[in-house]
C-alpha cells in the first residue's frame, strides 16, 4: 500500500510530507495542546511552524534529503513563498494529509484565512488613508 503524503516540489527538487500519528503526538508533547490548534496557529508563529514541517519531514520512508523545518522554511521563502496566508494553507494541507481534518474543512479555513487576512489588511489600509499624508506621527 502505498503512504499518503503531500508532495512540496520547487526549482527540480522535491519533498515527501506526512504528517504522521507520531509527529501529531510529538507536537503535542512539544506545545502542550491538541495538535489541529498547533497547526491552527502555525501561519502565525514560526516555531510551530518550523516544528510541523519538521515533523512533516521525518517519517519511515520519506526520503526526504532535509530533514530540519527550519532550513526548509527558509528554502520556501527562498522560492518565493510570503505571507501567512500561504503557510497558512500549507499547515492546513499538512493537517488534511495526515488525517486531522477533511479536504472540505481545509477548504472552509481556507476561506476564512484568506477572509480575516483581507480584512486586516483591509483595516491598516483604511487607518493609514485617515491618518491622511502626516502619518501616525505628528509633525512638530
Amino acid at each position: 500500500m502505498a503512504r499518503k503524503y503531500l508532495p512540496l516540489r520547487g526549482e527540480g527538487k522535491e519533498f515527501r510530507l506526512r504528517l504522521t500519528v507520531g509527529g501529531q503526538r510529538n507536537l503535542k508533547a512539544r506545545f502542550g495542546e491538541d495538535t489541529l490548534q498547533t497547526v491552527l496557529l502555525a501561519a502565525g508563529d514560526s516555531e510551530r511552524m518550523c516544528a510541523l514541517l519538521t515533523e512533516a519531514l521525518n517519517w519511515p520512508g520519506s526520503e526526504n534529503s532535509l530533514t530540519d523545518g527550519e532550513e526548509l522554511y527558509d528554502l520556501l521563502v527562498d522560492w518565493g513563498w510570503q505571507g501567512q496566508e500561504r503557510f497558512g494553507a500549507l499547515a492546513l494541507d499538512l493537517a488534511c494529509a495526515g488525517g486531522l481534518m477533511t479536504e472540505a474543512q481545509t477548504r472552509q479555513v481556507k476561506q476564512t484565512l484568506h477572509t480575516a487576512m483581507e480584512e486586516a489588511f483591509s483595516h491598516m489600509e483604511e487607518q493609514v488613508q485617515q491618518e491622511g499624508e502626516s502619518g501616525p506621527f505628528p509633525k512638530g
